[in-house]
Order: structure tokens, then sequence, then C-alpha cells
């Protein structure tokens, strides 16, 4: 008898739901690419925006699994409505964010700026903290988590990993993409 995904579900939810890291993570993996195509699809323009928001599904998933109730149907139609929210969060949010954000530009242009040498440096260096938490309100929740833990709140890299629950590997890459787009969002205040 085989042991497709149909059959291993429910008890991986069980054990899921029990606390077990190893069996969200197997229904992670059975799921990751259809949720990740599902919310891509949703925003086209900005494939680092649809990895976050997939993630974001996956944490808030994880979250929430012990409330999920087996009734045969794949949990992916449950997956599926906690990314269909995510995203429609993400363009709620957005949309008020810029609204907002514009009326609070200044001018963050310093020409006697010393040049940075890296993306942190260049997206840190000419900031102050109230045009950071500006900056911040543009990016992704994991995003403005991982600035917020790594910059303001001082933690390494392996206290911000435990902190939010993922591999230093997976803070450095989110702290990268954060830089990224924390640089992106002050250039284009500044233009």
């Amino acid at each position: 008898m085989s042991s497709g995904p149909t059959t291993r579900e429910p008890a991986l939810i069980t054990r899921a739901q029990q606390g077990d890291r190893e069996a969200f993570g197997e229904l992670y993996r059975m799921h990751y690419d259809m949720i990740a195509a599902f919310v891509g699809h949703r925003v086209r323009s900005n494939p680092a925006l649809a990895e976050d928001l997939t993630a974001d599904v996956f944490v808030k998933a994880w979250a929430k699994i012990g409330t999920f109730r087996w009734t045969g149907t794949p949990i992916r139609a449950w997956l599926c409505t906690i990314a269909r929210n995510v995203v429609a969060d993400h363009f709620k949010v957005a949309a008020t964010r810029r609204l907002t954000f514009v009326d609070q530009i200044t001018c963050v242009q310093d020409a006697w700026a010393v040049p940075a040498n890296t993306a942190e440096d260049t997206a840190l260096s000419a900031l102050t903290l109230a045009d950071l938490l500006d900056a911040l309100s543009e990016i992704t929740p994991r995003q403005q988590a991982v600035i917020r833990l790594r910059f303001l709140g001082e933690l390494s890299i392996s206290e911000t990993a435990r902190t939010m629950g993922t591999t230093d590997a997976a803070v450095k890459t989110l702290q990268w993409r954060a830089l990224d787009s924390l640089r992106k969002v002050y250039t284009g205040a500044a233009a």
C-alpha cells in the first residue's frame, strides 16, 4: 500500500498540532510549490515579495495549526485561504501606508554623506530613527521583524534566528532582502 500525500497528511497534521516541527516541515515541503505559485500569481511584479508572503503563509499556518480541523479535504485548501488573506492584507496595508508615507517625506539626501560599501551601510547610514520607522512601514512584516531584531534590538544572526524560529541562513537572506527593500523605499522617497 502506497503512503501518498493524502494518506500521510492526516497523521502529519496531527503530529504538527502536537508541536512536531518535522511533521509540519513535511507538510511545508508537500505544499510549498502550490502555495508559492498561488501567491506568485497575485504579486507577479515582485518575486521577492512573493517569497516573503509565502513564508508568512507558512508562519501563520504553523501558529494556527491547532485550529485546523481535518474534514477529509486536503490541508492545501486551508493554506490557500491563509495565502489569500496574507496577500489581501499586504495590499490593504501597503496602500494605506503609501498614502500616509507621502505626507511624511522629508529631504533625505545628504551631499556630504560618506559613501557606504554594503547594502546594509547604504540603507542604514543616512537614516534617522524616524526615517527608518517610516521606511519600515513599507516592507513586509517579516522583513520588519528581522530589521528590528538585528539592528534596533542588536541581536546576533543566531539570536534573531532563534527568536523568529528559523535558521541562520534564512535570517541572512531575509535581512538582505529587507535591507534591499529599505534601500529601494528610501531612495524612491528621495527621488
